[in-house]
């Protein structure tokens, strides 16, 4: 269990805004190439979405590309600006909501920085217990297997266990430090892959030294000019949802799709649209108890001589029967499933019977 200290869930809830400066997203934009196809891009701490709105439009994409892109911001005044650049987005805490599995093609995460207070003893779990851990697992899954991962994180968040973390999961990983160094920012690309087979021991060890090293401070080689070419996504509907609404967003979708009440009828009151079959003839005893048990005959009936009225309901019921033999050798225990017919009447008699249920079975 994690509890966040209130000096950092204070930076991580509202003042804590630091977006990405526009020179390091330049750095970004300049590595990446978008093919073909449908490509989503998903930043899950947007705030007022002009970093993931910069980075679509500053990207090298094909004549043929359709750029989505997506956002998830916490802060109301900044997600209301957030959506007036972005194609959709949701007011909402990124742990709060649904986004579907591998539906992302390029993941860009600047996510709020700091320890959380954690009843954990050893240091790899203690390393673990940051803000920028707890993102990036939360979020990687979105990721489409070969997509890309753009993480903005400061280096001393890169403790050997985050970059052994990070180490299984991504591959072809360039590190390179930001533009500015008020946070002693670095940013981390790789491609999402599962690297915890011995086949890729040699590379995984490789990107976890690049990684502890520059969580050391120590300094970052030149990055290849080569530049990460994305692939499409599937354009089949995702998941892309809060599990957690408000108080007022429950009342401005109510008010935009009315819930239940406008189809009442056709939802609670079907009965009265329902058609029951007549029979061709009078039914006899049998054949009325199987249609009252069979829940086909519904309603108020009188008796013969007008004395009594029921509000009669039918249906069938599972019951277990258990038979036991025994004999010379063992013993037996065998349950058998039957459905007993089950006919339930309210006593609408005026008099001291009024209200009372009556059962037939």
């Amino acid at each position: 269990m994690a509890v966040m200290h209130p000096r950092v869930a204070h930076n991580y809830l509202k003042d804590g805004y630091y977006p990405t400066d526009e020179a390091t997203l330049t750095q970004i934009a300049k590595r990446l190439r978008f093919k073909a196809g449908t490509q989503r891009l998903l930043d899950p701490c947007c705030g007022e979405g002009k970093a993931l709105a910069q980075l679509a439009s500053h990207i090298v994409h094909h004549e043929q590309s359709a750029l989505h892109t997506y956002g998830v911001e916490l802060d109301e005044a900044r997600a209301v600006t957030a959506s007036q650049c972005l194609d959709s987005v949701l007011r909402s805490n990124a742990f709060d909501t649904q986004i579907g599995s591998g539906s992302q093609t390029l993941l860009f995460l600047n996510p709020p920085y700091g320890a959380v207070v954690t009843d954990q003893v050893e240091k790899q779990h203690r390393d673990m217990a940051r803000l920028e851990v707890q993102f990036t697992q939360r979020l990687l899954p979105t990721l489409r297997r070969d997509g890309v991962l753009a993480l903005v994180v400061s280096y001393p968040s890169l403790s050997p266990a985050f970059s052994r973390y990070l180490a299984m999961r991504l591959r072809q990983v360039e590190v390179f430090a930001a533009s500015t160094g008020r946070f002693k920012q670095v940013v981390i690309l790789g491609r999402k892959a599962d690297m915890r087979e011995p086949e890729h021991q040699a590379e995984r060890t490789q990107t976890a030294t690049l990684l502890i090293n520059a969580g050391e401070g120590k300094a970052i080689l030149p990055h290849p000019a080569r530049p990460f070419e994305i692939a499409p996504v599937n354009d089949a509907p995702f998941r892309f949802e809060m599990i957690r609404p408000d108080t007022e967003q429950l009342e401005q979708a109510f008010g935009t799709h009315g819930g239940l009440w406008p189809t009442f009828d056709t939802q609670f009151n079907l009965a009265r649209h329902h058609q029951v079959p007549r029979p061709l003839r009078k039914l006899s005893p049998w054949h009325l108890s199987l249609s009252l048990a069979a829940g086909q005959i519904a309603g108020q009936v009188h008796s013969n001589d007008g004395a009594q009225i029921l509000l009669v309901k039918g249906g069938t019921q599972k019951v277990q029967r258990t038979v036991t033999t025994v004999d010379e050798t063992q013993t037996i225990t065998t349950v058998i499933d039957q459905f007993q017919p089950l006919i339930r009447a309210i006593d609408l008699t005026l008099g001291e019977r009024f209200g009372r249920i009556v059962v037939i079975q």
